[in-house]
């Protein structure tokens, strides 16, 4: 063979050897991308939707360790007998505002010291009702085979521009100490734009002591009565606080409580008004007395309640504090039949 031979053919061995190491790679990185789309799948939440038919504490996720456990709590086909193959899974129940909140997503989640943070982005829209609740399983390790404590953080992807003239998210609840028949006017009904029930010269509902409402009218189950109205002028006074966005939630929650809401009221109040606080820099904030609450939306409950009790947010996005005089909250007592009403408003 002469050496323009052999010269030749090493270079075609050199070509079938770098030929085979691409094709390899190219295996290798095909496998790869299979393998990571696997793990991508497997990891990813599975949302169950939102049947009304089962309660869980949203402050927990129960730790789910088979397909046959699971089945006990719920039927969704969203699951199979092979997700339990590698994980646990922890099934969480999210409160949601099933009018102002839209196109909910799970950001990212995460595990630290028995808690399972997760974040949600979801649509803001002005209108409000009565919240829901949406399921999720949130993949573990199979190690995690005990009870998580939850906690949610709520990130809006947008800020409508709501009308600032009008109280939104008022709730009624109702707690007498037996079961009775209610009856709930509200005075100025020309001013409402929004009721659940429908409004209808009133509201007729058997209420029990734990809150449960029947509809009488609609033959529906509630747990309160849900109302939207305009015409509510709200503006900066001489009191009120000032209440950076990032420490919004302690605010509330200490306030809430002062004011006379249980956790279960003031966490529904926190879901739906937390979010719209945090996004400021600083929030000018006021509860409205209930001599004002009154005089905008007078509210008639038959037989007369023991207790009432009205929280009535107004607040304003700021750039910087404002000087204000600290104003001063009672604590209400709750004595026999008690009406709790919480709502809000924003002022420009």
């Amino acid at each position: 063979m002469t050496k323009k031979q052999q010269k030749k053919k090493n270079n075609n061995l050199i070509v079938m050897a770098i030929g085979v190491v691409a094709l390899l790679i190219i295996i290798g990185i095909i496998i790869l991308i299979v393998n990571n789309n696997k793990d991508t799948e497997h990891y990813k939440y599975i949302y169950l939707g939102n049947d009304e038919g089962i309660e869980l504490d949203n402050s927990k996720g129960y730790i789910i360790k088979s397909y046959e456990e699971f089945t006990n709590y719920y039927t969704s086909d969203a699951v199979k007998e092979s997700d339990f193959d590698d994980y646990n899974y922890a099934f969480v129940s999210m409160m949601y505002d099933t009018c102002s909140e839209e196109n909910i997503k799970i950001e990212k989640y995460e595990i630290k010291n028995n808690t399972l943070t997760i974040t949600i982005s979801y649509k803001a829209n002005c209108g409000v009702c009565a919240p829901g609740s949406m399921y999720f399983l949130i993949p573990v390790d199979k190690n995690i085979e005990d009870t998580l404590e939850v906690e949610y953080k709520y990130k809006p992807r947008n800020n409508p521009n709501c009308d600032p003239n009008v109280a939104y998210k008022p709730i009624i609840y109702l707690y007498p100490e037996n079961d009775t028949e209610v009856e709930v006017k509200l005075g100025n009904s020309n001013y409402l734009t929004a009721t659940y029930p429908k409004y209808n010269n009133g509201w007729n509902v058997l209420a029990k002591p734990n809150g449960d409402l029947y509809d009488l009218t609609t033959n529906r189950y509630l747990y309160g009565l849900y109302w939207e109205g305009n015409n509510h002028i709200a503006k900066v006074q001489e009191d009120g606080f000032i209440v950076e966005g990032k420490n919004a939630l302690e605010f509330l929650e200490e306030k809430l409580s002062i004011l006379g809401l249980t956790e279960r009221e003031a966490d529904e109040f926190i879901i739906y008004w937390l979010p719209k606080l945090e996004e400021n820099k600083y929030n000018y904030v006021r509860f409205e007395t209930i001599e004002e609450i009154n005089n905008y939306m007078p509210l008639e409950v038959t037989p007369t309640p023991d207790t009432v009790i009205r929280v009535l947010m107004d607040y304003k996005a700021l750039d910087k504090p404002l000087e204000v005089q600290e104003q001063k909250l009672t604590t209400p007592e709750r004595n026999g039949f008690t009406v709790v009403e919480w709502g809000g408003s924003i002022i420009k």
